[in-house]
Parts: C-alpha cells; structure tokens; sequence
C-alpha cells in the first residue's frame, strides 16, 4: 500500500489580475545534505499550468532517498484564483508521473476560494523501490477522471509534452453593449480548456467577517473548450431576462452551458460580475459573434465580436 503524508502550509495574499506569466524554463541542481544523512537532489523550476480554475506555478521539487529505497518528495507550489471574484475552483488530482506513469499515490491540491497561497506538499514512497529517483524525469500531473490533463514537466525527460491548458484571450470589437435595459461592460473575454461553469452551486465561504457564495466552475473534458465571458454590471442586474448567444467561427450557434449567473464583487459595492460559458469541441481560431438580446426588448440585439489568434 502507497503511504503518503501531505503537510500543506498556506499563506494569503493580495489579488492580482491576470494570469500568472510563464517565467523561463530553468533546471539546475542545487547541492544539499549531509554526509550523514541521504543526500537530497533539488531542483528548480518555473513553469505554470491552468486547472479548473487556478494557476499553478511549480517552483522546486527535492528528491530524498528514503531507507525502504523510495523517496519522498518536497514540492513548492504558487497557486492562485485567475478571478476578480470568490469561485470554488475544480479541485485537482496531481500526482508525479516518470515517462507517462504514476511513481507517487495521488495528492490533494487545495487552491485558496479567492487570491493566491503558497503550498509546500510533501509526498512519501515515491518510486520504485531500490531505484534511484531521477528528478529530472518527472512530471507533476493536474487532472480528474475524465478531465483535461494538465502537465508540469519537472526537468527535461519526463517522458511526456508540457501541457499547460494556458487560456487564450479573445480581442473584442468594443469594450461595452447594451442591450435594451441591459448594459454591460466586458471584463475579459477568453477561450479556455481547463473550467467552465457548473450547475451545481457553491457552499458560500467567508472573506473577513463577510460570507460570499462563490462561482462554480467544474473541469472540462480532453479536447473541449468553453467561451469564458465576464461583464461588468450594475447591482441588481440578473440573467435571467437577459438572452446570450454565441456563433463560433464554424458557423455553429451556442446558449450557455449554464444559466447565466451573477456575483457580487467583494471590494466593488453596486457592481456585479456576470459570467456567460459556451462549451464545444472542435477547432477554436477565427472569428465568434456574441449576441445580446433583453427578452423584454427582442428587437433590439447587441453583437459583440471576438477573434482568437
């Protein structure tokens, strides 16, 4: 039976906007240990993966030879909420994989419900027993089952392609659209393959003394891709007289996944964040066509077009 033994230490900090940029792909060996003891093999790195909702940036991972001929495993993670808003982010299963295959048991990563924390994981019995551990093969792996992978190659033989699931951002044709009594200003617009929305609702969480419901967001499937809208709007507004839809570059016409949804902004009094997805499959470069249409006032859309790439 796999052991393992998780020792997370979180610290809160200030919100930033945007997504964690990749830093340059860096590897080098830094000695450390005794001669008394097994001499640990640490390595840095800074690469960067999107799942369900946050970013983890790997920073260093340390290999200690352990007596039954396993090793344990030190990671340094950053993980942040790429949200202006409190969401309940899909919760990964990581694991560290040498060429394509599990040498750990699996481990629970638990992002902050708003901002960013530093986690320090640390695994035992990982490996093969009687065999040396090679940092340098191995990948720390971010999915479910029957989601997306993400992956954090470690050093430069992991066996398998990095794949980050970085969302790409879509360029607007304007920054605002009104649509009858609706007016709403775009507050990012992005094609991503890590989350989308889900339909089952968040456990509210506190910020302070203050309780917030946050977004949900569930993970996505191997090969799809959602639509991620976020408008600004005034307090009060709702989505449930309000009709999105979405032309992808093939032609196809999309309704939102989930019903649209509003949160409030924590800082922001008046101000909500409404959140539109549209899940597909398929190629993703060209042009979409998002409509707006207040039910109340169907003669009067407002389109808004998106391009990738």
């Amino acid at each position: 039976m796999i052991r393992r033994r998780i020792a997370v230490a979180c610290a809160a900090a200030v919100l930033t906007a945007g997504c964690t940029p990749f830093g340059a792909d860096t590897l080098r060996a830094v000695p450390s240990g005794s001669p008394a003891g097994p001499s640990p093999r640490t390595v840095t790195v800074d690469r960067t993966a999107w799942w369900g909702g946050s970013s983890y940036r790997l920073t260093e991972v340390t290999a200690t030879a352990q007596p039954g001929g396993r090793s344990r495993v030190e990671l340094v993670l950053e993980v942040g909420i790429e949200s202006p808003v409190p969401v309940a982010a899909a919760l990964p299963r990581a694991a560290l994989e040498a060429d394509g295959v599990a040498v750990s048991g699996p481990l629970e990563v638990q992002p902050p419900p708003f901002g960013r924390a530093s986690l320090s994981v640390t695994v035992q019995d990982v490996g093969t027993p009687g065999e040396e551990l090679d940092p340098d093969r191995l990948a720390l792996v971010l999915t479910a089952p029957g989601a997306a992978r993400a992956v954090l190659p470690v050093g430069a033989h992991p066996g398998q392609e990095a794949a980050d699931l970085r969302p790409t951002p879509l360029r607007a044709s304007a920054d605002s659209l009104r649509a009858g009594r609706h007016r709403l200003v775009l507050a990012s617009a992005r094609l991503r393959e890590d989350c989308t929305g889900s339909p089952v609702p968040a456990p509210a969480v506190p910020l302070g003394s203050t309780p917030f419901v946050p977004r949900a967001l569930r993970a996505l499937k191997p090969g799809q891709h959602t639509v991620e809208v976020l408008f600004e709007a005034p307090g009060g507004t709702g989505g449930d007289r309000l009709a999105l839809r979405l032309a992808l570059p093939d032609g196809r016409r999309l309704a939102p996944s989930v019903p649209l949804g509003t949160t409030p902004y924590p800082d922001r009094t008046g101000r909500v964040s409404l959140a539109a997805w549209f899940d597909f499959y398929g190629d993703t470069a060209g042009t979409y066509t998002l409509e707006a249409v207040d039910q109340d006032a169907p003669d009067a859309p407002a389109v808004l077009t998106l391009v990738a790439g």
